[in-house]
């Protein structure tokens, strides 16, 4: 019996005005969440989570 990996997607924050990441990966949508509403007061502008899979 062959088991498969499971693709786990992780979470990551995006900046929207420059495209570029400000959080390295985060597991949970709690926790990106949280961490989104901070950056977003210490930056000044909008961040999207978004999903990125592990290949």
């Amino acid at each position: 019996m062959h088991r498969r990996w499971i693709e786990m997607p992780r979470l990551v924050l995006i900046d929207t005005a420059t495209g570029t990441r400000v959080r390295h990966r985060i597991r949970s949508i709690r926790q990106a969440l949280k961490q989104q509403e901070w950056y977003e007061a210490k930056l000044g502008r909008r961040v999207r989570i978004e999903k990125e899979f592990e290949r």
